[in-house]
C-alpha cells in the first residue's frame, strides 16, 4: 500500500478526505463509515467485488505533531484494483475512532442520501484494533491538552 509522505500541515489539510465520514447503526452497533462518491463506490468497490470472495488489507497510519492528529486509513481490496487512502482529521472525529476501536469494523458507502442506512455498505473487519485504539488514545490526550 502506498504510504503518504506529507510534511506540512498545509499538505495534510490539502489531502484530507473530502467526502466525509460518519457512523452507521449496523446490527445494534455503531460502525464507522467512510463516504465515497457514488460513482467511485459503484465502479471501484461494488464492481470489483461482485460475485467474488474478497479479503481486505487495512493500515491505519497515525500522524501526530503534538496538536493535530491525522489518521490515514489505507484500504486495499486484495485481488481487485481497489486501493485507496482516506486521510481523516481525527481531532474532530472522537466518536468515529471510539466506534472503530470498539467494533474493529469500518465500512464504505456512497456519499448520498442512502448512506445514512445500513442498506448499501461494504463492511471490512480490521485484522487488529491496536492502531484504532492508539489513534483514539492520541485524540483524547490531545483534546485534554487543548482544554
Amino acid at each position: 500500500m502506498t504510504k503518504r509522505n506529507l510534511r506540512t500541515l498545509e499538505e495534510f489539510k490539502a489531502h484530507t478526505h473530502r467526502e466525509g465520514a460518519t457512523l452507521i447503526e449496523f446490527s445494534g452497533t455503531k460502525v464507522p463509515c467512510i463516504l465515497m462518491s457514488p460513482k467511485k463506490y459503484e465502479e471501484e468497490v461494488l464492481h470489483g467485488v461482485y460475485n467474488r470472495n474478497v479479503r481486505a488489507d487495512t493500515l491505519l497510519d497515525i500522524f501526530y505533531d503534538g496538536r493535530d492528529v491525522f489518521v490515514d486509513v489505507q484500504l486495499k481490496l486484495l485481488d481487485t484494483d481497489f486501493e485507496q487512502n482516506f486521510l481523516l482529521y481525527a481531532n474532530d472525529m472522537v466518536e468515529f475512532f471510539e466506534a472503530l476501536a470498539e467494533s474493529g469494523m469500518i465500512s464504505l458507502a456512497p456519499d448520498s442520501q442512502d448512506s445514512a442506512s445500513s442498506q448499501n455498505l461494504f463492511m471490512i473487519q480490521l485484522p487488529k484494533k491496536d492502531a484504532a485504539e492508539r489513534a483514539l488514545e492520541l485524540i483524547k490526550a490531545n483534546l485534554k491538552k487543548q482544554s
